[in-house]
């Protein structure tokens, strides 16, 4: 394996490779064929927040089933999207394996509060590959039997007739800002560890970077790619409290928040105390206390 791939591939293991938000132009990458020194650059990821992704892309699941983007987002939850290859040696594997960690340390459940895609940028594939790690993920999970595209987490790949720059995996990738590139020599793709979360409308929420997930971190970019309509009453109030720092790429504590919500439940007390005075002074008009001589 060639050691600037080597390096590409322990980088993203390590927790990924990003840039601030916001920044949202760069060079189209040309696959490699051999000399992997001059792609090391276009291992990346550029935070395209706010972008929506086609809802007319279509893939193909490991039974054959048309899988387009617009079917997944139709189920009305947020979804949370990985991108790499199934016949991956290392890399994907531990994604999938910290995001299982993290969704059931986070008590997120699939199917009811988010649905999930993976997609592989390969357009030879093996079909095979596909549906054993999607039965792998799914029994990691404890998530129904349901495989396909029913499963809530389908597993997809190019559709027939696809090349490396020419497919619905390639425009994904190109929207979402995952810049890959594909080593001849080692015939493996190279990539960084992250994790895409979408509102239920296709807009890129958030960029969750790692193969070691922080489950709060990842609760809190679901409910707000939720809009509200994920999570309890008390996940909204702490995202009320805490904004996204990308620096840090956690959800931080929020001043103002803290500020509003002081302030609300200062508000609620001063009220409490004279709805309670206003009572008892009712009450005492309503039984005067008599007066001794």
């Amino acid at each position: 394996m060639p050691l600037a791939l080597a390096a590409a591939l322990a980088l993203g293991a390590v927790g990924g490779v990003a840039h601030a938000a916001g920044y949202r132009s760069y060079n189209k990458m040309i696959p490699s064929v051999g000399g992997g020194d001059k792609n090391a650059q276009n291992i990346d990821v550029v935070e395209n927040l706010g972008e929506m992704v086609p809802r007319d892309l279509e893939f193909v699941d490991g039974y054959g089933v048309k899988v387009s983007v617009g079917q997944v987002l139709d189920q009305g939850k947020p979804v949370i999207v990985t991108m790499g290859y199934f016949q991956c040696p290392l890399l994907c594997n531990l994604v999938h394996e910290g995001l299982v960690k993290a969704i059931k340390a986070s008590g997120l459940k699939l199917g009811q509060d988010f649905n999930a895609l993976a997609v592989s940028v390969d357009p030879n594939e093996k079909i095979k590959s596909a549906n054993t790690n999607q039965r792998m993920l799914l029994r990691n999970l404890g998530a129904s039997k349901h495989q396909g595209a029913d499963s809530g987490w389908p597993f997809v790949m190019p559709v027939a007739g696809s090349t490396l720059e020419n497919s619905a995996a390639r425009t994904m990738a190109d929207k979402l800002g995952f810049r890959y590139f594909y080593d001849a020599e080692s015939k493996q793709f190279a990539h960084a560890a992250v994790a895409f979360v979408l509102t239920p409308a296709g807009k890129i929420s958030r960029y969750v970077y790692g193969v070691d997930f922080d489950p709060k971190t990842l609760r809190m970019a679901v409910v707000e790619a939720g809009g509200g309509r994920v999570g309890t009453t008390i996940d909204r109030v702490l995202l009320s409290c805490f904004k996204y720092d990308p620096m840090s790429r956690k959800y931080t504590p929020f001043v103002s928040g803290f500020v509003r919500i002081g302030a609300g439940l200062s508000g609620l007390a001063l009220f409490t105390l004279l709805g309670v005075l206003w009572w008892k002074e009712i009450q005492m008009r309503k039984h005067p206390v008599g007066r001794t001589a």
